[in-house]
C-alpha cells in the first residue's frame, strides 16, 4: 500500500519551497481539473495583491498553500516563479518557468506569454540555444506579437544566425505603433555583428535621438565606433554615460575592455575596481586579461577559472552525450558509398566560397583578415553557417532527408539550396560584383562537410591547425559562448575539440575534399609565404601586400568589416606554445585535458 501523498512532507530539492510530491515528483494524473481551479481564484487574487504590494513573504506563504492544493494553477505558478527569480534561485526558477510553459493554455496568447517568459529567462542566463524552442512556440501562437519577434531576433542573433535575427527585429519594428528604442538598438547590434558598421551607427543615432540617456545603446554604439577605429569617440560615449549618477556596470566593463584594446591594462583594472559587489564572469575574464598583459599569469588563471565556475553554477553546461550522439549519426550517414550516389549541382563560376575550417582559437580570424587584404576577396566571417540551411523545411530530417535528392531533379533542388547561401551573401552586401571569392568560417561547418561537398563540390577548404593545448588556453581566457557551451569547462572544451577533429577525420576519409591544412604557427612566422601557398591552392594569382604590411595587420577604413576586426593586432608569435606558461603555473588544470588531447597532439606532429 503506497504512502498517502498528504503525509509526504519532504520539500523538493529544486528549491521551489513546495513539497516534492507537489513539485518535481508530481503525479500529473492527480491534478485538479480546470473547473476546480476556479474555486481558488479569490486566494490567487489575494496572493497577487500581496505580491504587487511588495509583501513578498506573505505572498509566498499564500502561494505555496495554493500550489500545494493545485500545482497546475497558472497564476499561482507565475507568482512563485517571480519570487524565486527575485531570489536568484535559478534551479527552482527554471523548473517553474518550464512547468508554466507546459500547462494547458486557455488561448494562444496565454501559451505564447508562458513560452516567452521561459525564453526570456533562459536568455538572461546566456542559454540562447535552449531558449529557441520556447521562442518558436511563442511565435507560432502569436505570429503578430512584436515581443515574440523581438525575442526570436535576440536568440537568432546570439547563436550566429544574424540575417534571420535581423528579419525578426525588422518584423518587430514593423508591428509597433511607435519605434521601440530597445528593438532598434538590438537591430543595430545585429548589424554590427554582420559587420555593417555604418548602418549600425545610423541605427544607434536614431536610438540616441529617442532616448539620449540609453545606457544599453551607448554600449553598443561605443563598440561599433571601436570596430570602426574611432576609439576616441567610443571613449567619449562611454565616459559621458559613466558620469551619470547611477552608471551601468556593463559600461564600466566596456570602458575597461577599451583600455585593454589600447594596451593600458592598469587603467583597465582601475575601471574594474569601480564595480560594486562580486565580479561577474565577463568582468573576471577582463581582469584576467589585464593581468596577463602585466605578466601576472597566476592571478589571471585564477580569475579565468573563477569565471568558468560561476558560469557553470548559473546552469551553463556541455552535453557531451548529445554531441557524441549527433556525431555518430552524421558519421553513420556520410559514407563514401552514399555520397557517391547523391547528385551534385553544376559547378559555380563566381563568386565562390572559401571555407576556413578550424576550432575557435585556431587562427581562422587572422587568416580571414589577411585574405580580406587581397583584391577579389570578401570576408563573410560567421555570416552564413551552413547549419542555417537545416532550418529549411526540406532539411528538417537532416541528414536522412538528403537521400530524397536521389529522386527526381535532385541537382536542381541542391542548386536552389546553394542559392540560399549565395543570395544571403549578396543581400547582406558581403559579396558584390567586385569579389570573386568570399570566406566562410563558422566553427559549426566542421559538422557539415558532407553537405558542403554536395553543395560546393569544388570549394577550397583551408583547415587552420594549432597546438591543441594552445587552443584550450586561448578559449579558457576568453568570454565567448562556443558551440554546445563547451567553453564553460576546460575538460569539456578538450572533449569537444577531440570530437570535432574526429568528425573532420571521418569526412576526409569518406569524401574527396579540396583540403589544405595550414599551421597557425607557420602563419605567424611567415605570413607572406603562407598566404602565397593558400592563394595558389585556391587557384588565384592575386598580388599580396608586403610582409611588413601583413604583419601590421591594420584594418582598412570600411563601412563593413568582420566582427573580429576590432580585436585585430599586429602579427606576433606570442600565441605559439602559450600553454607552457599556463601549465608551469597551474599543472592541475592540464591533468585532465592532456589525456584527452594527447592523441591529437601526436597525430598533428606537435611536441608535448
Amino acid at each position: 500500500m503506497g504512502l498517502n501523498p498528504m503525509l509526504d512532507t519532504v520539500l523538493c530539492g529544486c528549491g521551489s519551497g513546495l513539497r516534492r510530491i507537489r513539485c518535481c515528483n508530481l503525479d500529473n494524473a492527480a491534478l485538479p481539473q480546470p473547473e476546480s481551479l476556479e474555486l481558488l481564484n479569490a486566494m490567487v487574487a489575494e496572493a497577487t495583491k500581496l505580491f504587487n504590494a511588495k509583501k513578498l513573504r506573505e505572498a509566498e506563504v499564500l502561494v505555496l498553500k495554493l500550489l500545494d492544493l493545485a500545482p497546475n494553477h497558472r497564476l499561482a505558478t507565475r507568482i512563485l516563479f517571480e519570487l524565486r527569480k527575485a531570489e536568484n534561485r535559478d534551479p527552482a526558477s527554471e523548473i517553474l518557468a518550464r512547468r508554466l510553459a507546459a500547462l494547458p493554455a486557455s488561448d494562444p496568447a496565454q501559451a505564447s506569454a508562458a513560452n516567452l517568459l521561459l525564453a526570456q529567462w533562459l536568455i538572461g542566463r546566456g542559454r540562447h540555444a535552449e531558449a529557441e524552442p520556447a521562442a518558436r512556440a511563442a511565435l507560432k501562437n502569436s505570429p503578430r506579437d512584436s515581443a515574440a519577434h523581438h525575442v526570436m531576433g535576440i536568440i537568432l542573433s546570439e547563436i550566429g544566425q544574424w540575417r534571420q535575427g535581423e528579419l525578426h527585429y525588422r518584423k518587430a519594428l514593423a508591428l509597433q505603433a511607435r519605434e521601440d528604442p530597445l528593438v532598434l538598438g538590438n537591430l543595430a547590434w545585429n548589424l554590427k555583428l554582420q559587420g555593417r558598421l555604418a548602418e549600425a551607427a545610423s541605427c544607434y543615432d536614431r536610438v540616441m535621438e529617442t532616448r539620449p540617456v540609453n545606457r544599453r545603446a551607448v554600449g553598443g554604439y561605443a563598440q561599433v565606433e571601436a570596430a570602426r577605429g574611432n576609439l576616441a569617440h567610443a571613449a567619449e560615449l562611454l565616459d559621458t554615460a559613466l558620469a551619470e549618477p547611477e552608471a551601468d556596470r556593463s559600461l564600466r566593463l566596456l570602458r575597461a575592455l577599451l583600455e585593454l584594446a589600447m594596451d593600458r591594462p592598469r587603467a583597465a583594472l582601475a575601471r574594474l575596481d569601480e564595480a560594486a559587489g562580486p565580479l561577474l564572469p565577463p568582468e573576471l575574464i577582463a581582469r584576467g586579461q589585464a593581468y596577463l598583459k602585466l605578466g601576472q599569469t597566476g592571478d589571471a588563471i585564477a580569475l579565468f577559472a573563477d569565471a568558468k565556475r560561476t558560469q557553470r553554477a548559473r546552469g551553463r553546461r556541455y552535453d557531451a552525450e548529445a554531441c557524441s550522439r549527433k556525431a555518430g549519426q552524421y558519421q553513420a550517414f556520410f559514407t563514401a558509398a552514399r555520397l557517391a550516389a547523391l547528385p551534385r549541382p553544376a559547378a559555380l563560376t563566381s563568386p565562390q566560397p572559401v571555407f576556413l575550417l578550424g576550432f575557435p582559437g585556431s587562427g581562422t580570424s587572422l587568416l580571414e583578415q589577411l585574405l580580406a587584404k587581397i583584391p577579389g576577396f570578401a570576408a563573410a566571417d560567421h555570416g552564413y553557417p551552413i547549419a542555417n540551411l537545416l532550418s529549411l523545411p526540406e532539411l528538417l530530417n537532416y541528414p536522412d532527408c538528403l537521400e530524397e535528392y536521389l529522386i527526381g531533379d535532385g541537382e536542381a533542388r541542391l542548386a536552389r539550396l546553394r542559392a540560399e547561401v549565395l543570395d544571403d551573401m549578396i543581400a547582406s552586401r558581403i559579396v558584390t560584383s567586385e569579389q570573386q571569392f568570399f570566406t566562410l568560417r563558422a566553427a559549426g561547418d566542421a559538422w557539415h562537410l558532407g553537405l558542403i561537398k554536395m553543395l560546393f563540390p569544388e570549394a577550397p577548404i583551408i583547415h587552420l591547425l594549432r597546438h591543441p593545448l594552445d587552443i584550450a588556453v586561448t578559449n579558457f581566457a576568453r568570454d565567448k559562448t562556443l558551440e554546445a557551451d563547451c567553453a564553460v569547462d576546460l575538460a569539456a572544451l578538450a572533449r569537444h575539440y577531440a570530437l570535432t577533429m574526429s568528425l573532420i577525420q571521418h569526412y576526409r576519409g569518406q569524401l574527396t575534399l579540396r583540403y589544405l591544412p595550414v599551421r597557425y604557427e607557420a602563419l605567424v612566422e611567415d605570413p607572406a609565404g603562407t598566404l602565397r601557398g593558400v592563394l595558389a591552392f585556391i587557384g588565384t594569382k592575386a598580388a599580396i601586400p608586403g610582409d611588413a604590411e601583413l604583419r601590421a595587420n591594420r584594418p582598412a577604413a570600411a563601412d563593413r568589416m568582420p566582427g573580429h576586426a576590432v580585436a585585430r593586432k599586429p602579427i606576433d608569435a606570442d600565441g605559439v606554445n602559450r600553454f607552457q606558461k599556463f601549465e608551469a603555473i597551474a599543472p592541475d588544470l592540464f591533468a585532465e585535458i592532456r589525456p584527452i588531447l594527447a592523441p591529437w597532439i601526436d597525430a598533428l606532429g606537435y611536441t608535448s
